[in-house]
């Protein structure tokens, strides 16, 4: 079996005195699609927060790939592959739809499919293809979801 393409060790996480991860590990192999699950104030963001490198842990190791990207900052994580969609409705309100797509295009290795890219969102989802020049803040909440 290959080694996992992205590898959590004992992830120790904290807010001040307040332990938000403790010992957490996990492993996702190529191809494999993982949901994490559970309770509001479980982890679940700050996992993905330290994945990213958003928060710092205290303890433990990311692995991508085989590297250690533990205390990465987040710009370079991203530049590695990995990519954090926050929940909700996060879109920039004056920004047109076509703008807000655009700015996904901003790390390196997007910037050469971004043409193919935008083709399979507006495929996708035809609605912001039609409001692709609309004000982002205009649109209806599951719009901005899309």
């Amino acid at each position: 079996m290959s080694a996992p393409l992205l590898k959590v060790e004992n992830l120790d996480l904290f807010y001040g005195d307040a332990q938000a991860l403790a010992g957490v590990s996990l492993e996702i192999a190529q191809g494999e699609i993982v949901a994490i699950v559970g309770a509001n104030g479980a982890g679940k963001s700050s996992l993905i927060r330290s994945i990213h490198g958003i928060e710092k842990p205290a303890r433990g190791h990311v692995r991508l790939d085989g590297s250690d990207i533990t205390g990465w900052p987040s710009y370079r994580v991203c530049e590695a592959g990995v990519g954090h969609v926050a929940e909700g409705r996060q879109v920039f309100p004056n920004l047109s739809v076509l703008e807000n797509l655009e700015m996904g295009a901003t790390p390196k290795r997007a910037r050469a499919l971004e043409k193919q890219t935008l083709e399979r969102v507006f495929a996708m989802f035809p609605r912001l293809a039609e409001r692709r020049r609309q004000a982002a803040g205009t649109l209806s909440g599951g719009e901005q979801q899309m």
